[in-house]
């Protein structure tokens, strides 16, 4: 073989050998145990992705964010994937503040488990974010998740539990606020929010106990990171004060929630997946791919806690509703 066939037969060999080598995608979560994250890995694995996953979990403290991101850029993914709204707000930065010496412009990132990226300032329209950046909704919209709560009962008074310390959360009761007037309904809301203005586990049966006071005759419970890990507790309370509760996410009906419109996380992480393999494999840009929900959410009771309670469904419910039994 001649030098120069030599030569050849090696660039041919090492672009074979880099065209095998696994896509390397940097996983951000809040917190662990959200089953979009697994969804999220099954997917590109069954789509037959050779990929490489390194996982920083940030515990819900945003601090920690500068040295991921510092890490990041020490050795550049293909893709980042981000798990909630306060850690893709961290990575990218909101519209309007984002900063390339702070935050990730360069590499695309793919969220999931953000409740209302219009709100929360990450993009202006769904339909192409126009930066670097798409990703997968969870929460079916406000008006949606209103109707739903008014085909189980009649409402005079709703009861909201939030963390105004989050700025989607406030964007979401601003909203809600307007639904509700619209509808003539009186909204109650109460948060667990101490004299620093951080939320504290502690003061949680408080606030449950406060709006207990109140007597709404639903109480509804967005998707707050704060709340997530003590799910538990907030359905205990419920049941021990008498509180009909509608829940915005799979979690919280895992918990005790009494009924709720969901997606399961499981699908969302999936979603998010099948737009990390369209950027991956072809080559799409993730400023025009789409920002999506599931295309079906499931309207589910918890039998256990609706006995408890005292309401059973209605008969046009359970034409369509999926019934928990445990």
């Amino acid at each position: 073989m001649t030098a120069r066939a030599f030569l050849a037969a090696l660039l041919l060999l090492s672009a074979a050998s880099a065209s095998a080598a696994p896509y390397r995608v940097f996983m951000v979560i809040h917190r662990t145990g959200a089953e979009a994250d697994q969804g999220f890995r099954d997917y590109l694995l069954s789509a037959g992705l050779e990929v490489e996953f390194t996982v920083r979990n940030i515990e819900g403290d945003a601090t920690r964010l500068p040295a991921v991101i510092q890490e990041i850029r020490a050795r550049p993914p293909d893709l980042i994937y981000a798990q909630s709204t306060l850690v893709t707000e961290g990575l990218v930065g909101r519209l309007g503040e984002v900063d390339p010496a702070r935050h990730i412009t360069d590499v695309p990132v793919v969220f999931a488990m953000v409740s209302d990226p219009i709100a929360s300032g990450l993009v202006t329209r769904l339909e192409g974010s126009g930066r670097n950046l798409t990703g997968a909704v969870h929460v079916a919209s406000l008006p949606v998740q209103l109707k739903a709560m008014q085909s189980f009962m009649p409402l005079k008074r709703l009861g909201v539990a939030y963390n105004p310390s989050e700025p989607s959360q406030r964007n979401m009761f601003d909203k809600l606020k307007q639904l509700t007037a619209q509808a003539g309904i009186e909204l109650v809301a109460v948060h667990p929010l101490g004299k620093d203005g951080k939320p504290d586990a502690a003061r949680l049966p408080a606030m449950m106990q406060a709006l207990a006071a109140r007597r709404p005759d639903l109480v509804y419970l967005p998707p707050v990171n704060f709340f997530a890990p003590h799910s538990q507790l907030l359905m205990d309370e419920a049941i021990r004060l008498g509180l009909p509760t509608f829940c915005a996410i799979e979690v919280q009906l895992e918990a005790g929630g009494m009924m709720g419109l969901v997606a399961p996380f499981y699908n969302v992480g999936g979603l998010a997946g099948f737009k990390a393999t369209q950027i991956l494999r072809e080559h799409r840009s993730a400023a025009e791919l789409p920002v999506e929900t599931l295309s079906r959410f499931s309207f589910e009771v918890n039998m256990p806690a609706a006995h408890a309670l005292g309401l059973y469904p209605p008969m046009h419910i359970l034409r369509y509703a999926r019934l928990r039994e445990r």
